[in-house]
């Protein structure tokens, strides 16, 4: 136990020290600028798509979660680097695949991720306690989505597209005060992509309404037709009877 906390503590560190580092560094290299172009497009995609694309980022971040699942092992087991890197990619490989046909769970890992993002990028936890905190809060919303799915995923997809295009925009034009224009870019287009992604997703509610009330239109019409026929029927028996008897 005393060995998980201290790793755990080690990795928070050195989290902290990646980020401030990777936040620090200027576009003035094509590697740099890369990176950032990269931040830019897709949590434009997050802000903007992340219901529609929601496969897409499910199985993205299921191969993160597994992965991480596969380095925990890892460094309890100690493998050979081979054997390690199999259980890395095996446990990548088969959460992303996991997450992709099972709906509930690739909504629930990537509402989990992406909550855990925006902790994460808004606030670096400096202890375990903050990051335990971070987690349960995170979990909740997970919870949550896999029962009121699209309009969690809408808002969490957004924030963290919002927040990766904030970053970006930080790191790209230098500004002062970069934490809190990070977080106020960041809110403004996580606001724009709940408008953007609410707009499209009743678009595609009123569509499927329409298309089911058009089935059960035609569904009236065919049993008025069939009601019709048998009425026709039985009126042409009715005076069919008349004759017989005359």
């Amino acid at each position: 136990m005393d060995e998980m906390m201290t790793l755990l503590n080690d990795a928070l560190k050195e989290t902290s020290e990646m980020k401030r580092a990777f936040i620090d560094l200027a576009p003035n290299t094509q590697k740099n600028m890369i990176i950032i172009g990269v931040m830019i497009v897709v949590g434009a995609l997050l802000a903007l798509f992340g219901l529609k694309l929601s496969k897409l980022f499910t199985v993205i971040f299921g191969f993160g979660v597994g992965a991480a699942i596969g380095f925990a092992i890892t460094q309890i087991v100690h493998p050979a680097e081979m054997t390690g890197l199999i259980i890395l990619f095996g446990c990548a490989i088969f959460v992303a695949v996991m997450a992709l046909f099972l709906r509930k769970l690739g909504v629930f890992l990537t509402v989990f991720v992406a909550s855990m993002l925006i902790a994460v990028m808004a606030n670096m936890p400096q202890s375990v306690l903050i990051m335990g905190i971070y987690a349960l809060v995170s979990l909740v919303l997970a919870i949550l989505a896999a029962i009121f799915t699209e309009p969690l995923m809408i808002v969490v997809t957004a924030f963290a597209g919002g927040i990766s295009v904030g970053t970006a925009v930080v790191m790209l034009a230098d500004l002062p005060y970069a934490g809190i224009v990070r977080l106020i870019i960041g809110v403004v287009v996580a606001a724009i992509g709940i408008v953007v992604q609410f707009m499209m997703q009743s678009r595609k509610v009123g569509k499927r309404e329409k298309r089911f009330s058009q089935k059960v239109k035609e569904t009236d019409s065919v049993e008025s037709e069939v009601e019709k026929a048998r009425m026709i029927l039985d009126d042409f028996g009715d005076d069919t009877d008349d004759d017989d008897e005359e």
